[in-house]
């Protein structure tokens, strides 16, 4: 059975809010996740979230940035064995699931239920906040993979979506929180240390019959691609801050790529003279297999 804004929550069971007063949003359309919330008082927020029964978990969690790490979460099951309904605040320190505590969290809820009916699931809570955040998450959790007692740890969901909601409205939108950043920091990399550097290389490398054209293009294209490829770097380590991500490997080939960068720049600096011309022409183009065969493996 599907529910929608249409039609009026039909509950078997009491709750402590008017449900006629509940404001309906379509949240998740491609799960059909329904939320219907309403300020009850001053300082007390209703919430009434509606999804499929797939045997498995659903959830709702209030961030302040987007993102699921530092958010806290309402989580919600049915058992398909006993029907017994759990229903619990988790919260979110780090990505690793270990690292989602069961009954921690930021939510002061004052009053909470997880009910089926009808192949749907519900869970109905109460937020003792003056406004709640508008940046909230949704998630689902593997089919048949259910918290358990003592632990209740929670597998990783099959799919997840962040949102942003303007309770005045009703209206519900998508967000990619620092889109623009990830975009940022792959553009800038790409373009610094996967072309223009591999660029400059080539033209000291096979250019020189146009002397002395080709030493400016030389220090130009790579002067510019590692301008690039560093801001791309800084990208990525305010990124990494902002997300509060593990990703010590990409990290670590990427600090020797802009070493090795650091590296062909300072040759371009130190100008060889003509006596050390050949020596200096051999490192740089060992700098330039190694930095092509980093970025090989850091772009893969």
């Amino acid at each position: 059975m599907t529910d929608s804004c249409a039609s009026n929550l039909n509950l078997n069971r009491q709750l402590p809010f008017d449900p006629t007063a509940l404001h309906c949003a379509p949240v998740w359309n491609s799960h059909n996740f329904i939320l219907r919330y309403v300020q009850t008082s001053p300082n007390l927020w209703s919430f009434v979230l509606s999804a499929p029964d797939a045997n498995s978990y659903v959830a709702i969690g209030f961030s302040n940035n987007g993102f699921m790490v530092g958010s806290s979460a309402v989580v919600g099951w049915v058992s398909a064995t006993d029907g017994s309904a759990q229903i619990k605040q988790y919260f979110l320190r780090e990505q690793s699931p270990t690292q989602v505590l069961p009954d921690s969290g930021n939510l002061n809820i004052t009053y909470s239920m997880a009910m089926s009916q009808s192949s749907r699931l519900y869970l109905a809570f109460q937020l003792l906040i003056d406004q709640p955040s508008s940046r909230l998450i949704y998630s689902v959790g593997p089919v048949g993979r259910l918290p358990s007692a003592p632990s209740y740890q929670l597998t990783e969901h099959r799919d997840k979506v962040s949102t942003a909601l303007n309770y005045n409205t009703g209206q519900t939108s998508n967000q990619n929180p620092h889109s623009e950043l990830r975009k940022s920091h792959g553009i800038l990399n790409m373009l610094g240390w996967g072309v223009l550097m591999i660029i400059g290389g080539m033209v000291g490398r096979y250019c020189k019959q146009w002397d002395p054209v080709w030493f400016y293009a030389h220090v130009g294209i790579q002067s510019l691609g590692f301008t690039l490829g560093l801001s791309g770097v800084i990208c990525g380590f305010v990124l990494e801050d902002r997300l509060s991500a593990h990703v010590s490997t990409h990290k670590g080939l990427g600090i020797f790529i802009l070493a090795l960068g650091c590296l062909q720049v300072m040759a371009i600096l130190a100008r060889p003279d003509k006596s050390s011309k050949q020596m200096c022409s051999m490192e740089s183009i060992w700098v330039k297999k190694e930095l092509d065969g980093m970025l090989d493996m850091e772009l893969l």
